[in-house]
């Protein structure tokens, strides 16, 4: 079934949604919670396996970052103060070789465009096997506290990384009354959002069955 493209939901009514859902219409006990819920659910089903990437449009990014300018190459900073990332990522989607600009790369064995492949732990544990190299086109890259590291650094020339994240949720306005509430809909799809009411819900049940 399509999705229909002119209803929308906002901050507030997904708040409203929930509360209704868990007889708490006036929001008189679980409204702080509920505003919070929305906020983790969202952060939450972002990375749960299934997700579109229409479903959170809202808080999927990407990020150019020139590889010369870095002052290690081998490495990104993509958390925290001083990160070449605009957001903080909760998850990298994926790194592609930004070649709107390609003629200013200068390549090494002609090569201009790679493949970034992101290592597991078990992976990464193997880059000191002398075996275990990346062909000519390949570079391997693994999260590491606040960096993404690349290996090899020599095929880290001067090419442009283009990094794409779901970030963290913004901050919404709830509004007064529902009026100046931040619209949800331009951000996720409504799919998405059912998803997050039922998310909150559930979390306040379970709240509700423990007291």
């Amino acid at each position: 079934m399509a999705e229909n493209l002119d209803k929308t939901l906002t901050y507030y009514e997904v708040v409203q949604e929930i509360l209704k859902r868990v007889n708490d219409a006036n929001g008189d006990i679980y409204l702080d919670r509920a505003k919070e819920l929305v906020f983790e659910g969202i952060a939450s089903l972002a990375l749960s396996e299934g997700v579109a990437i229409d479903d959170i449009r809202g808080i999927l990014k990407s990020d150019t970052v020139d590889v010369s300018t870095l002052s290690s190459p081998f490495r990104i900073r993509v958390k925290g103060s001083g990160r070449e990332l605009t957001s903080n990522p909760s998850k990298i989607i994926s790194i592609t070789d930004d070649l709107i600009n390609v003629e200013t790369v200068t390549t090494i064995l002609g090569i201009t465009e790679h493949k970034y492949i992101e290592l597991s732990l078990t992976d990464v544990n193997r880059l000191n096997d002398p075996d275990y190299r990346p062909f000519n086109d390949e570079i391997f890259y693994y999260n590491r506290g606040d960096y993404i590291y690349f290996y090899p650094l020599e095929h880290m020339n001067s090419q442009k990384i283009l990094v794409t994240y779901i970030t963290e949720p913004d901050t919404y306005d709830y509004g007064v009354d529902g009026v100046g509430s931040t619209s949800l809909q331009n951000e996720f799809s409504l799919s998405f959002l059912y998803k997050t009411i039922d998310y909150g819900v559930g979390r306040i049940k379970q709240q509700q069955s423990g007291e």
